[in-house]
């Protein structure tokens, strides 16, 4: 009988052993799962993600690092994480990561722990250098960071060099703006923003010109047409049609457009070619 529970305890404990160890396996590996690049002279965040033993760039994020160049340079280890966490100056930042000390990813600050506070002319800073020290990211990033990266991901702070990855480009709540103390990237389920879309104006859905291989076909399919984001702002179209220009027939025209945070929108008009 002494020797059965001897036997229970040995095997007891080298499940223990190998339950730590495969513990110790999945921590490992959730913590060097990615590494996360911020350069203070682009304002851009890149994050690396490892690949077959090597790290590959994998998302650009757009940051603003510390004024003045507040944010410390070197190589630190992620800790804590909070949903909501006091700021310096009396305002609160969302999904933040402590990067080291008071040094810390966060969202732009709000005046209290409600979404619907967000200071719009720092949000409109992002792209810029322009915090006490912390990084700042709009909350769909810095939520991306709180989720995904876990305590003792690796993050340098670099002041030099070039992205390997396009600089986002934010949307700005400017003065057309509806919600402009809410964040657009916010995935809040009461963010108005949500319900929003990018806008295309065609004032003639359908146009006529006359068979000319001369045309200016770029310049009549353009004519009256503009593309806003959901913020207001005018943004880049693009179109997509099939037109013979000397061949009289009515063309299908498609216009479509996507704003600096991925909201997409396309409508369709007509040319007629006589």
């Amino acid at each position: 009988m002494l020797l059965m529970t001897v036997k229970k305890r040995l095997v007891l404990c080298l499940l223990a052993v190998l339950i730590g160890i495969a513990t110790l396996s999945v921590c490992v590996s959730a913590e060097e799962s990615y590494k996360i690049v911020v350069n203070k002279s682009t304002n851009c965040v890149t994050v690396y993600k490892k690949v077959n033993g090597n790290y590959e760039p994998f998302k650009a994020m757009l940051c603003s690092v510390g004024a003045n160049n507040a944010t410390p340079s070197g190589s630190f280890k992620t800790s804590d994480k909070y949903r909501w966490h006091p700021l310096f100056g009396n305002v609160y930042g969302q999904y933040v990561t402590r990067i080291n000390g008071n040094i810390l990813f966060h969202s732009v600050y709000y005046s209290s722990q409600n979404a619907a506070t967000l200071q719009t002319k720092e949000f409109n800073k992002l792209g810029t250098a322009a915090s006490a020290g912390c990084v700042r990211l709009n909350v769909r990033d810095t939520k991306w960071i709180y989720d995904n990266c876990s305590p003792g991901t690796q993050v340098d702070i670099v002041n030099s060099g070039n992205d390997p990855l396009p600089k986002p480009v934010g949307i700005k709540l400017g003065a057309s703006a509806k919600y402009p103390h809410w964040d657009p990237t916010d995935p809040d389920p009461a963010n108005p923003w949500s319900k929003e879309s990018v806008v295309i104006v065609v004032k003639n859905s359908v146009k006529r010109v006359k068979a000319d291989s001369a045309m200016d076909l770029s310049s009549v399919l353009r004519d009256g047409v503009t593309a806003y984001d959901i913020a207001g702002n005018e943004i880049h179209y693009d179109i997509s049609c099939n037109i013979s220009k000397t061949t009289p027939g009515e063309y299908p025209v498609r216009y479509f457009a996507t704003d600096a945070i991925g909201n997409y929108l396309e409508t369709t008009a007509k040319l007629i070619i006589e």
